[in-house]
């Protein structure tokens, strides 16, 4: 009976060993799997992230040279605006002008204004200390509307 109960023993220890092995060599094979997805997803993610920095390098690489380009053309027009200026313009009318006093379009502007005070928005701003402005939390709210369990 007691040989009986040592081989029962042993035969459970036994399938529970090659039970125990099959899980875990189940489980380790999962286990791996996931880290090589996980290897994968952070492989792609550089991927993704080099692929945006090379765009963004790109982007202002091509706006850099369409403002070098815009600067080309500003150059131009310039140039084409001093053309037309000597072309069209008399050359006593140029000498004159170059030696007048007379006043420039620049003396012409009207003075700059320098504000006394400075002061808030009027759009929002109280008319008196006393008065809300549309700022403030209970701005637009009626009496009733802000203690209403008063009113009750």
């Amino acid at each position: 009976m007691l040989q009986l109960q040592w081989t029962t023993f042993a035969a459970a220890i036994l399938a529970a060993l090659i039970i125990g092995g099959l899980l875990g060599r189940l489980f380790l094979r999962k286990d791996g799997q996931d880290r090589s997805g996980l290897r994968r997803q952070l492989d792609e993610l550089k991927q993704q992230h080099q692929s945006y920095q090379i765009d963004v390098t790109e982007h202002f690489s091509r706006t850099s040279n369409l403002i070098e380009e815009m600067n080309s053309n500003y150059a131009r027009i310039q140039d084409h605006l001093n053309t037309g200026a000597e072309q069209f313009v008399r050359p006593e009318y140029r000498i004159e002008s170059a030696r007048s006093n007379e006043a420039s379009l620049e003396d012409l502007a009207p003075l700059k204004v320098e504000i006394e005070e400075s002061m808030g928005p009027r759009d929002y701003a109280p008319k008196d200390p006393a008065q809300e402005g549309m700022l403030s939390e209970t701005y637009g709210l009626k009496r009733d509307e802000l203690l209403p369990e008063e009113s009750k």
